[in-house]
């Protein structure tokens, strides 16, 4: 007997790619908001590298490097997001 809801949809082609944009976007957010709760870009920076890592339990994409949230967090504090 077969169930048509068990069936699966298959993954995008792209679905690496827009899972590791989805992940820098809300890393963006987040440092604004750190931004304008007063951390420093050295907290914010250490802050979101360990949630980071927290989040994919030390797999992380390769877009989502400690240098790379380092960067992301200088750019974000760079355009003094209020």
């Amino acid at each position: 007997m077969s169930f048509p809801w068990l069936d699966r949809t298959p993954p995008r082609a792209d679905s690496a790619d827009r899972h590791a944009k989805a992940a820098t976007d809300e890393i963006i957010s987040r440092a604004g908001l750190l931004y304008r709760l007063g951390y420093s870009e050295a907290a914010a920076t250490q802050r979101l590298i360990q949630r980071t890592t927290w989040e994919h339990e030390g797999e992380r994409p390769a877009a989502l490097t400690d240098q790379a949230i380092g960067k992301i967090v200088r750019d974000t504090f760079a355009r003094k997001p209020g």
